[in-house]
């Protein structure tokens, strides 16, 4: 009986270090775009943060749509935006589990959407995200066709990214600095929301609107 009991453990034992070996070698899984699965669960912790009322179905769906969008990455993709109370801009998610406010874009992301709207309350983009730089010269005749380029300055994992603006408004899209008076290129941000819909902070967003 003796050495039964000394098996059992030693078999329980085994097979308690083999689950936490898996799940340090879940945890540093990566995907394709290089989060690791503990940094997907950051993500959706960190959206989660101040709410006292998440529930576990709200979370499942994050995580869900956290995968899909990564998994899913595609090289373009058609982001619509509706413009509400207080010119507040936010981007169209039917599926968002969670808080609204989550959706609302600021930081310069609204300014750049006025622009791209000429007015209208709806604006619905073409976002096209290649690996690299597009050539100067493509991109040139692309400004002409009323394109942008937003290039990814700084990045963190759970703090958004933020991009400068040059394109076809790019002119419109300027600042002064508040002690020379010189117009300057102005920012915008994009908030960790971003991953959930394109799987990633993209160096380069390549942007222009278009007819529904």
């Amino acid at each position: 009986m003796t050495s039964l009991r000394m098996f059992n453990q030693t078999s329980r034992t085994m097979s308690n270090t083999e689950e936490a070996k898996k799940t340090v070698r879940d945890n540093e899984k990566t995907t394709a775009d290089g989060l690791s699965i503990s940094e997907i669960r950051k993500v959706v912790t960190e959206q989660l943060a101040g709410y006292g009322d998440a529930d576990g179905m709200s979370v499942m769906k994050l995580v869900r749509l956290l995968g899909s969008a990564i998994t899913g990455r595609k090289e373009e993709y058609r982001i619509s935006f509706n413009r509400e109370d207080e010119n507040r801009w936010f981007v169209d998610f039917p599926n968002w589990p969670w808080k609204k406010g989550n959706l609302e874009m600021v930081c310069g992301a609204d300014r750049f959407l006025d622009l791209l709207s000429e007015g209208k309350d709806r604006v619905t983009i073409i976002a096209k995200t290649p690996s690299e730089k597009l050539d100067e010269a493509e991109f040139q005749q692309l400004m002409q066709d009323g394109w942008h380029e937003l290039e990814q300055t700084q990045s963190s994992l759970t703090g958004g990214a933020t991009y400068t603006v040059r394109g076809a408004k790019a002119a419109q899209f300027m600042r002064q600095h508040p002690l020379t008076g010189e117009s300057m290129p102005r920012t915008l941000w994009l908030c960790p929301v971003t991953l959930f819909v394109v799987g990633r902070y993209p160096k380069y967003f390549y942007v222009k609107a278009v007819e529904e």
